[in-house]
């Protein structure tokens, strides 16, 4: 049987170590600090929104409200005020609800 060490370098799951060792495989990983996570989050919401593109899943989709649920939460945001801002932008740009694609802006100034 040959053994195949596999690098990941990601952020994964609370429970990813757990599974793997109870699976009879091992695995080695460390506890980010703050500015790690925090460019791990982004990397990591980067990552699910290419999968949900890819796969059109919705569980994947759900994969990206938990990675900016923990965002959020790092950043110490309220949620009640993100929905906030974001009724705000809603009521002064809109949404993108109409699926419009802006082609080009004449530079000219009236």
């Amino acid at each position: 049987m040959m053994l195949m060490n596999r690098t990941y370098n990601k952020l994964v799951r609370d429970k990813i170590p757990q599974l793997i060792r109870e699976s009879g495989r091992s695995c080695t990983s460390r506890i980010l600090d703050e500015k790690e996570y925090f460019d791990a989050l982004l990397d990591k919401i980067v990552e699910e929104i290419e999968e949900y593109r890819i796969s059109d899943n919705e569980e994947e989709l759900a994969d990206v409200y938990e990675v900016l649920d923990c965002l959020v939460a790092l950043k110490e945001y309220e949620p009640m005020h993100l929905d906030y801002l974001q009724l705000i932008r809603r009521e002064q740009r809109g949404s993108f609800k109409d699926k419009i694609l802006l082609i080009d802006v004449d530079g000219t100034v009236r």
